[in-house]
Formats: structure tokens, sequence, C-alpha cells
């Protein structure tokens, strides 16, 4: 503060208050003060509106910006079709958002290739390159809210606008490396967050279930995909909601994974996580509708829906909700559900209007205890005499019996025996302990 300027009541009590503190702390507020009045300059960093209107020689007024908001599906897809424009048509200018920001590019796992892809930067291209003429164009994909900025003269918004539609269709449309893959939606900074993860390396041999809930999944799922032309002619929609209810550990998950499996190239398949399932429901079934046909796995809803006098309405209003306007609004989707009890979701979740059919996945029986520990001990079994086995593990479900026969393999190595089994059969330590986990 210069001398002979008079000192507000604000700094009057601040000097009031560090006269009351201890020597050490007043000193080094002190240095402090005379560091930053005497020494450092005032932040004078350019933005990507200022950068725009230096490259494009104009005033606040004759410089627009038309702008696009991403969503989480649409914002790497749209930083992958900039990437290419940019290869294409490298940039006179380039810089981060703000000048003292280095510009931000990620990493973007597509099989087994790398792709890098700008998420925060501003980048300027002369006459020619994205259009007759001069552009500065923003990506903005480190938050929650996206966007893609084009700046242009005022003169020239109509060729903005043209290149953001342009860019926003591109990757839509045939450039949408989403469609037709596993995708995993999971929750990531107030929003969601779309990451591609491999096609399950599963088969139908290796999920032991009655065969009326193959039957059934193959009807709901696999049959509306089939017959969704039909559907379609008929007027009878192309939506369906299946849920599957069963006891930990009874398949539910490894069937969903099935499908995933058999389904993936013709069809997009959407892995839900729990967190996200409450928090950006409605946001993936809206994004859905560009990458239908699509299949959505939505798993453990018993987790975080829960009845009405849990307390937990709004996760349950916002779920049906969501599901509602999935089944009235977006052709080509198929809702598969699981849960482990179908008794802690609200009678309303389940109505015919959200789900069509309900599922019931139990646990083995005998014949099915056996084929699941043939299966597990592989060419360990010729040495097992696995029916008894089976017939003293009534009650125990396909992840138990993996658990019974993982223990008896730790004991025994590739000497596993019938006594081994049977006494972790007779112990119950295959078993999970309670709140270890829940296998679905």
């Amino acid at each position: 503060m210069n001398a002979e300027q008079e000192p507000t009541d604000d700094v009057k009590r601040t000097d009031d208050g560090t006269r009351r503190m201890p020597p050490g702390v007043r000193d080094t507020l002190s240095w402090l003060a005379h560091l930053i009045d005497a020494t450092l300059p005032l932040r004078t960093a350019e933005d990507h509106d200022e950068f725009a209107r230096r490259q494009l020689d104009g005033d606040a007024a004759g410089v627009v910006a038309v702008r696009e908001r991403l969503g989480p599906f649409t914002a790497p897809l749209v930083a992958r079709v900039l990437a290419e424009d940019m290869r294409a048509h490298p940039p006179s200018d380039l810089a981060g958002l703000e000048s003292d920001e280095s510009p931000r590019w990620d990493r973007l796992q597509l099989d087994d290739t790398v792709e890098t892809v700008p998420t925060s930067l501003v980048a300027a291209f002369e006459p020619g390159t994205l259009s007759a003429a001069p552009l500065v164009v923003a990506v903005d994909a480190r938050w929650s809210d996206k966007e893609l900025i084009v700046h242009a003269r005022t003169a020239d918004v109509e060729a903005a606008e043209r290149y953001l539609q342009d860019v926003v269709a591109r990757a839509r449309g045939p450039r949408n490396y989403f469609k037709g893959r596993c995708l995993h939606i999971r929750a990531d900074r107030g929003g969601f967050e779309v990451v591609p993860v491999p096609v399950p390396d599963e088969s139908r041999a290796g999920v032991i279930v009655p065969a009326a809930v193959w039957a059934e999944v193959d009807l709901n799922v696999a049959g509306l995909f089939r017959r969704r032309g039909l559907l379609e002619r008929l007027g009878l929609g192309t939506n369906r909601g299946l849920l599957l209810f069963g006891p930990p550990g009874t398949g539910k998950s490894a069937l969903c994974r099935v499908l995933a499996a058999e389904l993936a190239g013709d069809v997009t398949v959407v892995f839900c996580d729990a967190r996200s399932i409450a928090d950006a429901i409605e946001a993936v079934y809206e994004e859905l509708t560009r990458l239908s046909p699509a299949l959505v796995v939505l798993e453990d809803l018993d987790l975080v829906i829960g009845r009405r006098r849990h307390g937990n309405d709004l996760g349950l209003h916002g779920f049906l909700a969501a599901l509602d306007g999935a089944m009235s609004r977006h052709q080509g989707v198929v809702t598969v559900a699981t849960t482990n009890d179908p008794r802690v979701l609200d009678d309303a979740a389940v109505r015919a209007a959200r789900f069509d059919r309900t599922v019931e996945v139990p646990l083995p029986d005998g014949a099915q205890r056996r084929a699941i520990l043939r299966r597990y001990l592989g060419p360990l079994a010729v040495a097992v005499e696995v029916g008894a086995i089976a017939d003293s593990t009534d009650g125990a479900s396909g992840a138990d019996l993996r658990e019974l026969v993982r223990r008896s393999v730790l004991a025994d190595g590739d000497a596993v025996t019938t006594a081994t089994l049977a006494r972790f059969a007779g112990d119950g330590s295959w078993a999970p302990a309670a709140g270890a986990g829940l296998y679905v």
C-alpha cells in the first residue's frame, strides 16, 4: 500500500490482528506481504477469447463464438475428429486455454492402438484450411461441462457454425467408434466417463444355469434385436427390460458378460457400475439414441435403489424416470438389470412398464453342482468323487464351489483329493464372510 493512501477499515482490522500474533508468525506474514507487493507481477494470462481476438484482428464486438456442449459420449469422439483435422491442416498458432497453460492432449485407447487427442487447447487456422474463413477452435474437456468452441469474425459466423456442426456430425456419425463396442460407464468428477473395454472372452459353456434361464434371456434380448424390424413395422416398440434376480454367486453377471460377447459388434453393450446408475442413468440413455441397437447392463440395483422406506426416494425416482424415458423415447435398447434380492426393490421398479420380465437365476441343483465342480477341477476331476462333493454342498452357489476348489488346490496342489474337498466342504470355509462382498 502506498504511504499516501488512507488505510481502509478492513486493513485497520487486519493490522490490529497481526499485532496480536506471535512475533515469528507476524514476521513471516510481513515478508509474504512484501514479496507480493514488491516483486510479483499481476497475472496477465490470455484466455481463449483474447487469443481469438488477437488471431482474428478483432475486438470483442468483432469476434463471435459458437459453442456446443459435449456429453461424456460425444467429447472424446469430437476430440478425435479435431485431432484428425489438426493433422490434415496444422494450425498457424496453438496455445493452452490460457496462455500460462500448455495445450493438453490425452491418450485414447482403441483396441490395440493408441491415439492422441486434444482435451484442452485453442488453435488458429488460416483461411482455406478448415473453412474459407479464418477460424479459431477451442476444446475444453477438462471438467464435467465439456465444450467445443469455434471463434470467427462476425461476418464469418455462418462459417463457424458450419464447421462446428460438421465436427459434431462426423463424430456422431461414421467416426463414432463407440458404436458396436463394449463400454463401461463410471463416475467421474461430478459426471460420468465412457471407457471402451475389451469384449468379454466368455461363452455359455462356462455359465451353468437352468436351460429355462437361457431361453428367457434369448427371447427377451437376442429375440428383440433379431426381430427389431418386424416390431417396428407392427408398432410394438423395440425396447425391453429384463430383471435377473437370485442369490449372490449364481451367475447373473457372468450371464451378462456372455451376452456382451455374443452381441458386441452388431450391438453396443454398455455396462454401468452402481455409482453411475444412481448419478448418470438419464444421461446414458439420452446418448444411446445414437448407439442403438444397444444393450444396457445395470448391475446390483438393490445396492443403489432400495425401498422407499429406506429414505432413498431421490435415487429410486431418478432411476424410474430414466427407465420410463428409455422405454418411451429410445428405440432399439434392451435393459438387463441384476439384483441379489428383488424384495428390496420398490414394487414400482419391476412393473411391466419398466421390466417386461423378471427371471430367477437360482442356486444350482445337484446336477449343476457336479457340472460346476468338474468345470473348476478340470483335469483334476478324474481323481475326485465329484458326485459325493456335489451332494454335500447343497445350497452352495457357483461362486462358493469355485472357492471350495481354490482352497483345495491351495492345500494339495495338483494332487487334490476327495478328502480335502470334503473337509473344506464340511467346515464351510468356502463360504464368503459376512460383509466381505457379493458375488453376482
